[in-house]
């Protein structure tokens, strides 16, 4: 089985997150994963991380959207944009795939949460369980929410996106269609509500990982410490302490390294951590 990964967006934390990902290709003897990098231009120097395939560097002077247009601190057309391009380079290199998981550069994923998404290929039903059914084709997508209504909208969570080649195909196209020829309305085009639209649109079911067996906490993401404290103090404060700050993930990595991390029930233990440790 082979399965693209597409990575877009800033790169945050990817100087702590590679050693993870570059761990991903020693999980497993019959799967391998091909990673596919778009990111803004910055100082990181991506030739150093083996385990990217291809990446491309981005500049919002050449975006077919004009970016500067857009309100400053909202990045919902940098996101589609990124995203159109890292799925891109999955096209280009011909490689036929059984899947593809885009995410982003500062996340935690938890073995379950790929033991998960690669096990939907052999669901077993059936009165005996004895029916092998295949859950990934083109009309379905898979997130860790689903669509939910929120105010009328429809909404998911966006840490990752997971699905059949051709749903991304689609799905990949989102900046064309909601930016360049301006096919959602404007209360639609928020982060989160953008994307469960799109795909409603598409027709491209959005189930819930949570209708599956091991659904648990699946992935964190890093957060800065100033984040973790009451919501009433910045904008971007309110985050559960669950997740880690870099320190704390930096720390973990050091002392067990990747594939400590990489084993399975390693999730229970490491919240833990992330809750009851210094930020």
């Amino acid at each position: 089985m082979k399965i693209a990964v597409l990575i877009n967006g800033s790169g945050k934390h990817l100087d702590i997150t590679q050693h993870l990902f570059g761990h991903w290709n020693k999980l497993y003897k019959d799967i391998s994963f091909d990673f596919y990098l778009a990111t803004w231009q910055d100082e990181i120097d991506y030739t150093k991380y083996k385990w990217i395939k291809s990446y491309v560097r981005l500049k919002e002077e050449t975006c077919p959207y004009d970016l500067s247009s857009h309100p400053k601190g909202q990045h919902q057309p940098h996101y589609s944009y990124s995203l159109y391009k890292a799925d891109q380079l999955r096209k280009e290199s011909g490689i036929e795939y059984d899947g593809v998981f885009q995410t982003r550069s500062d996340i935690f994923i938890f073995r379950e949460l790929l033991d998960l998404l690669t096990s939907l290929y052999t669901i077993k039903q059936g009165i005996n369980q004895d029916v092998s059914n295949s859950q990934v084709s083109p009309r379905i997508m898979f997130t860790g929410s689903g669509n939910e209504l929120l105010n009328g909208r429809f909404w998911t969570e966006d840490y990752f996106f997971f699905g059949h080649p051709k749903a991304f195909d689609k799905f990949s196209n989102m900046f064309i269609d909601v930016w360049i020829k301006n096919e959602l309305p404007d209360r639609l085009k928020l982060m989160h509500v953008m994307q469960a639209e799109y795909l409603h649109k598409l027709g491209i079911y959005n189930s819930s990982i949570a209708n599956y067996p091991g659904h648990a906490v699946q992935s964190v993401l890093i957060r800065e410490k100033h984040r973790f404290g009451h919501h009433s103090t910045h904008t971007d404060a309110g985050w559960e302490k669950q997740h880690p700050s870099p320190r704390q993930l930096k720390t973990l990595i050091a002392q067990n390294g990747p594939e400590h991390l990489l084993t399975r029930d390693i999730a229970p233990k490491a919240i833990i951590y992330f809750e009851s440790t210094d930020k």
